[in-house]
């Protein structure tokens, strides 16, 4: 269970994800025996690599008083939500490379990663309220929008794989 106290304990937990993201991506892609689903895999894995290094300067440019423990939030709600929001996620290395030995299919594959990328987007949304910086709430907007078009190509290449190209995970 994690929990937070600042946002930058926010930050660290966006970074995992990412990682995590980004380490289950990049293991799909060598398992991959169709093409086009092999370079998409390869493609998000740079995504999030991408990603993880914006959080990083997100978490790097936090004020001062982003670093204090104790987010307003009298009701502890924003800590339920992303706690709650957390626990749907990869969170260890060793968790995604389970997930990935438990994948025989394209299809399998693509259809865990559109729901780990629909839970990254609930997840950023809820990290964005508790900011209580304007110029880090664009950037996670900016994230979130590229996790959301993560969801559109991860969808469209699952519609368009037919039966027959469904020839597995290696």
């Amino acid at each position: 269970m994690f929990v937070f106290g600042t946002a930058e304990d926010v930050f660290t937990m966006a970074v995992r994800i990412e990682e995590n993201g980004h380490a289950f991506y990049s293991g799909a892609a060598e398992k991959a025996k169709d093409q086009e689903t092999r370079k998409l895999f390869e493609q998000l894995a740079t995504m999030e690599a991408n990603h993880i290094e914006a959080f990083k300067s997100l978490k790097s440019s936090l004020p001062e008083t982003a670093l204090s423990p104790g987010i307003w939030d009298p009701e502890g709600l924003a800590e339920s939500y992303l706690q709650a929001s957390a626990d749907t996620h990869i969170f260890t290395l060793e968790a995604a490379s389970s997930r990935l030995k438990n994948i025989n299919t394209a299809q399998e594959a693509l259809s865990m990663a559109i729901q780990f990328e629909k839970d990254s987007v609930a997840f950023f949304l809820g990290m964005k309220e508790i900011l209580p910086d304007p110029k880090g709430k664009s950037q996670i907007d900016q994230l979130i929008r590229a996790e959301m078009e993560h969801v559109r190509m991860l969808t469209l290449t699952a519609r368009n794989l037919s039966e027959s190209d469904i020839t597995g995970i290696a």
